[in-house]
C-alpha cells in the first residue's frame, strides 16, 4: 500500500490540454483568436475598409521598392539599406499574395484582384505564379503534414536533417530537383509541366540575374586572386555593373526573403504523424529568430494562428498573436520544438515533449 502511495505521488498531474481532444483544444484556440480578432475591429473601424487596406499596402510596398532602389542607383543610400529594405518591403507582398490566395481582397472583383496578384508576383520574382500558388496553398490547409503535401515539401518539410535539405532551403530551383521525382509519385496534384508553366516569366528572369550574378562575380573574384591571368572585356564589365545593381535592388532582397520564410515554414509545420489540424504547426518566436523574422514578417510566431483562422488578413493575425499565444500555448501548442529538424520534422511524443 505505501508503495502504490508513493507512486501516485510522483505521478505527473494530469495538464488542461490533455484533458480535452485535440477538436475540442482547435476549438476553444479559435475562440480566443476570434474574440480577439472582432474587439479590434470594433475598436479601429479603419479595419472594415479590407479591400481598400489590401490594395494601399500592396501599392505603398512596391512603391517603396522602387523608391529605395532608385535612391541606392543615384548614391543616396548604401547598398545595406537598400537590401534590408527592399527584402522587407518584399516580405509584406508575400504576404499581401497569401491573403490574395485565400480571397480576402476583392473577392468580387477579379480585375482588382489579378491585378494585386501581377504587382506581388512582378516585385517577387523568385516564387511560382500566384495562381498555381493558390492551388498548392488550398492543397497545403487540406493536407498539411502528410505526403501530398506540395507546398511544405518542396521546401523541405518532412526531409531529413543534413546537407541536403539545408540546400533544398535555400534554393529553390534545388529543392525541385531533388523533391519533383519523389512528389511525382506520392503526390498525385504534382504536375512538373504545370509547375514549369506557372514559372513563367518571373521567376525565369529573376534565377537569369541571380545565377548569372554569382556566377560573374565568382569568376572576378577568382581572376583577381590568381593575378588576372585571363584579361576581362569591357562588354563584361557593362554587365556585372547591370547585375550588381539589379542584385541589390531585386535579387538579394527576394534570395534573403525567400530563404527566410523557407527556413522558417519548413521548420514550423509538422510532417508525418499529423493526425489533423491541431498537430499541424508550432510557434518559433525566440530572439534570436529575429534576422530570419524580419525577411518573412513574422512567420514563424503568427502562421499557426492562420492555420486554425484562415480568413483574417496578416496584419490582424500580427495584431491578435500577443492574446492569442497564452492560450495557444495553454491548450497544448508547441513553442520552440527545435529538435523537429533532427526528427525530419515529425511530432514525437507530445506528452513527454511538453511536460
Amino acid at each position: 500500500m505505501i508503495a502504490v502511495a508513493e507512486k501516485q505521488t510522483h505521478q505527473v498531474p494530469t495538464k488542461l490540454y490533455q484533458r480535452l481532444s485535440s477538436k475540442e483544444r482547435s476549438k476553444r484556440i479559435m475562440k480566443w483568436i476570434r474574440f480577439r480578432d472582432k474587439k479590434l475591429r470594433q475598436k479601429f473601424g479603419f479595419l472594415k475598409h479590407q479591400d481598400a487596406l489590401g490594395l494601399a499596402i500592396t501599392l505603398g510596398s512596391a512603391a517603396g521598392m522602387i523608391l529605395f532602389g532608385s535612391l541606392y542607383i543615384a548614391g543616396i543610400i548604401p547598398a545595406w539599406t537598400c537590401i534590408v529594405a527592399n527584402g522587407v518591403l518584399a516580405s509584406i507582398l508575400h504576404e499581401v499574395e497569401h491573403d490574395l490566395i485565400h480571397n480576402l481582397y476583392y473577392k468580387d472583383n477579379l480585375k482588382v484582384q489579378n491585378f494585386m496578384f501581377w504587382t506581388v508576383w512582378i516585385f517577387r520574382g523568385n516564387t511560382v505564379s500566384p495562381w498555381y500558388r493558390r492551388m498548392i496553398h488550398t492543397l497545403h490547409h487540406k493536407v498539411s503534414g502528410h505526403k501530398e503535401d506540395i507546398e511544405e515539401r518542396l521546401i523541405g518539410n518532412g526531409m531529413r536533417f543534413g546537407l541536403k535539405r539545408f540546400i533544398t532551403m535555400l534554393d529553390g530551383n534545388m529543392s525541385f530537383l531533388f523533391q519533383a521525382h519523389i512528389l511525382r509519385r506520392e503526390a498525385p496534384k504534382f504536375k512538373r509541366s504545370e509547375i514549369t508553366r506557372s514559372s513563367w516569366p518571373y521567376l525565369v528572369i529573376f534565377y537569369h540575374l541571380w545565377y548569372n550574378f554569382l556566377f560573374i562575380n565568382l569568376f572576378y573574384i577568382g581572376n583577381e586572386l590568381l593575378g588576372k591571368p585571363v584579361e576581362v572585356p569591357a562588354w563584361l564589365d557593362s554587365i556585372r555593373h547591370f547585375l550588381n545593381i539589379a542584385a541589390v535592388v531585386y535579387t538579394i532582397p527576394n534570395w534573403i526573403r525567400q530563404t527566410s520564410i523557407q527556413i522558417v515554414s519548413s521548420n514550423m509545420h509538422y510532417y508525418g504523424d499529423v493526425k489533423g489540424l491541431y498537430d499541424q504547426t508550432q510557434v518559433l518566436n525566440r530572439w534570436f529568430l529575429f534576422p530570419l523574422h524580419l525577411f518573412c514578417f513574422n512567420f514563424g510566431s503568427t502562421h499557426g494562428i492562420h492555420h486554425f483562422v484562415v480568413n483574417q488578413p496578416f496584419y490582424l493575425r500580427q495584431a491578435v498573436a500577443p492574446f492569442v499565444h497564452p492560450a495557444m500555448k495553454r491548450y497544448g501548442i508547441r513553442f520552440n520544438d527545435f529538435g523537429s529538424i533532427f526528427r525530419g520534422n515529425r511530432l514525437g511524443n507530445q506528452d513527454a515533449l511538453l511536460a
